[in-house]
Order: C-alpha cells, then structure tokens, then sequence
C-alpha cells in the first residue's frame, strides 16, 4: 500500500511516504538556511518519499523555539528558495522523482526562545547555545505544563496580539509560495501557541472558553493562509488530536481523564468541510512534557508498544470518522528496520492514508529509496529510538543523528559533559 501512488488535491504523488518536519536548530541567526539545514534536506532529496514537509519555521522572531530556528522573512527568504531549487534538482537526479514539500509555518508561544545571552558556533566551534529566556507567550497560566517553572514570569497574550498573529501567518504564507514550496501547513500541535489555546477553557476574551472561541485564533490562521495564496498551493495542518493531560487543562481529554476525540472530530469537519483542506496530518501529545505520546522510544514513561497502540486507535478512529480526508499517520519510526513494513500495514488496515517518518529521516535519509530498491531497510542505518536526537536539542545544540551520523557524534558530547 505504501508503494501505491495517491492523488491529494493537485498532486499525484509516487507513493505515501512523508517525511515528518524534524527541526534541526541550526538555521542562522537571521532565520535564514544554515550550512546544516541545506546538508539535510539534500540528504532528504534521495528519500524517494513523495512528501518531505520542511520542519516548523517561524512566522515571527519572538515566536522562535531557538535563536538558530528558521525564520521566514523578506531578508530570508533567498535562501529558502535557493534550497528548494537545490533539494528538487537533486531528488530528480537521484530518485528520478520531484518530492511535493510542505512547509510547516509555526509560534512556538509558551516554548519560544528567541534570544540567548552567548551564541556559540557550530562547526568547528562543537558548542551548544546558551539561552536566555524571555517572559514566555502563552494562552493561559497551564498547573500541568509549569511543574518546576511556576515561579517563571509569563506573559499572556492579549486578544490584539492573537489577531497580530494571524497577520505574521498572512505574510508568511506569501512568501512561502514565492519561494516555491509547494504547501503551507498551519502547525497547530506539540503545546505550541495555537495548539495551547484549544485548552484554554478558562481564558476570558475572544479566545478562550468556548469550542468557538478556543478554535478561533487557529481557523482564523488557517484562512489567513488560505486568502494570501492561490489554488496552487496545498493548505494543511499538523493537528494535535488529543493533549493527554488531565482536565480541564488538557485538550482532548473527558472529565474522567479518558480520550475524548469529539473536539478533534468537530475541527476536522471544519477543516475539510468549511476551509476544503485536503488533508492533515496527526499528532497528540506535548513531546516537552510526556515525549511518550508521541514518540515512543526505550526507556521512557511507558512501554512503546503502549504509545504504538495508542498512536494507531487514535489515527484509526479519525480515518474512519472521514474516510475522504486523507490523514498522515505518526509516530512511525519505534519498529526500526520495519518500520516500512509497520506503516504499511497500517495503511492497508485503514488507519490512516500516507505514513509520516522522522526520527528515522534523521538517522537513515535514503531508508525509503532502499525499501523500494529492496524491499527491506538495512538495521546498521536503521533509528534505534534511544532519544539522543531530542537530547541535543534540549541541549541547546543543533539536532540530528549522533548515532548514525558523524556529524552530530561531536555535539552529543559537549552536550553530555
């Protein structure tokens, strides 16, 4: 099923596979292409996926998770074109195919950090950022995402600030298409701003309390989006189903604690009903505060066989709650050297229409080419799922595969030290 071409939208893509957005925080100061970030997606290019969706790029500077995240703007936008010219060139070249790539445009709200005392090199200089951190924005003081933090000082946003974000995301989705990517996804997930506000329950204002006015700031993104681009461009978003916190500050979640996918359905409806998305692609959870939702890896909270089965009757219940509305499956790269295999069974299950892969694009770029080249994936190259990845990034470093990738072995131990 995964080697199966599909047609979303406009596009008639080779195959179901897509790269998951996996930040690399190695962009330059400016927002613009790093050194690294251009190693990477030319490493991507010979995936042989028929999606590669760009990791998250901010669509404001107080909205960076990092002071080295990209950052699309009238200064930077050269160089996204530059790398979108260079990535299908090579993808052609190497697969014979031109990957669809989306970028995911994104305020990191609450877990921004868009300044840091020192900036330290990387390259030869092998030292992670030391960060400074600014009054966070954020929806609503949240018991459950400040546990160790309560006496940090936060800022919640105002209601004229939300209809200013939604302004940075008109801006940027015009730029997104004039230079060149071929989708917008409106990143509404992981406890980022507007992800929070789907919890915000007990906010006051015009965006908080109500199903209506906690979906307001995001849908009003997702038309701002929609209203700056033309048809050409594929609109569609990465959407927390459920946050997995207890109530009443956790989305997704009834009074008893228990899974509740009625307000993720209801966005959906909306989503290809009202704004004619074409697809979206899902996630759950808040990988800052219990990575174990949704990206099941050894050594964590719970057993990931547990967080598998919970990734797949989630993604399942909403495929078949909208079986027209194609919906990417996450969470794909635990099973290892089968996590192809596992993600087309899956698809032929009915869980989900295309399968999304990232940690394993870190650690194994080609992985996919070689599944259709030979039918199985090499374990020597395969992600283990042990988590150093995220752990450079909590570091303060550049993030990648110190594992399976040289590049990254010498980050990993300044960061260890």
């Amino acid at each position: 099923m995964i080697k199966k071409p599909v047609t979303i939208s406009n596009w008639h893509l080779p195959n179901r596979a897509v790269l998951q957005p996996m930040e690399g925080c190695d962009g330059e100061l400016s927002g613009a292409v790093g050194a690294l970030t251009r190693r990477h997606y030319l490493r991507l290019a010979g995936s042989g996926a028929g999606i590669i969706w760009f990791e998250a790029v901010s669509v404001c500077p107080e909205g960076r998770a990092n002071p080295r995240q990209l950052y699309l703007c009238d200064e930077t936008a050269h160089s996204y074109k530059a790398l979108l010219e260079e990535v299908r060139e090579a993808a052609l070249k190497k697969t014979g195919i031109t990957p669809k790539i989306i970028v995911q445009l994104t305020h990191s709200g609450r877990f921004a950090k868009p300044v840091a005392d020192k900036i330290l090199p990387i390259g030869g200089g092998l030292a992670p950022l030391i960060e400074s951190t600014p009054a966070p924005l954020v929806a609503y003081r949240n018991p459950h995402w400040e546990v160790g933090r309560e006496g940090q000082d936060y800022q919640i946003v105002t209601d004229d600030y939300c209809r200013k974000v939604a302004q940075y995301y008109e801006k940027a989705a015009k730029l997104a298409q004039a230079v060149g990517f071929d989708g917008i996804d409106v990143k509404c997930c992981h406890g980022y701003l507007m992800c929070e506000f789907l919890s915000a329950f007990e906010r006051s204002g015009d965006y908080g309390g109500s199903f209506e006015n906690r979906t307001r700031l995001f849908f009003d993104c997702v038309d701002a989006v929609k209203s700056s681009t033309t048809a050409s461009v594929l609109i569609t978003t990465r959407l927390n189903a459920c946050d997995g916190f207890p109530y009443p500050h956790g989305y997704g979640v009834d009074e008893n604690d228990a899974i509740d996918l009625s307000e993720c359905k209801k966005i959906l409806h909306i989503l290809s009903g009202k704004f004619a998305l074409p697809m979206a692609n899902i996630s759950l959870g808040n990988p800052y505060l219990i990575p174990h939702v949704n990206r099941p890896a050894r050594g964590l909270t719970e057993e990931p066989e547990v967080g598998m089965e919970r990734i797949y009757k989630i993604t399942k219940e909403l495929q078949e709650a909208f079986p027209d509305f194609p919906l990417v499956y996450s969470g794909l790269s635990y099973p290892g050297k089968d996590c192809v295999d596992y993600a087309d069974a899956m698809l032929k299950d009915g869980a989900a229409t295309l399968a999304g892969f990232g940690r394993m694009s870190l650690a194994y770029p080609q992985f996919f080419m070689d599944y259709l080249e030979k039918g199985s994936l090499d374990g020597k190259k395969s992600c283990l799922a042990c988590g150093k990845c995220t752990l450079l990034m909590r570091g303060g470093s550049v993030s990648g595969c110190p594992v399976r990738d040289e590049e990254y072995k010498a980050y990993l131990d300044v960061v260890m030290k």
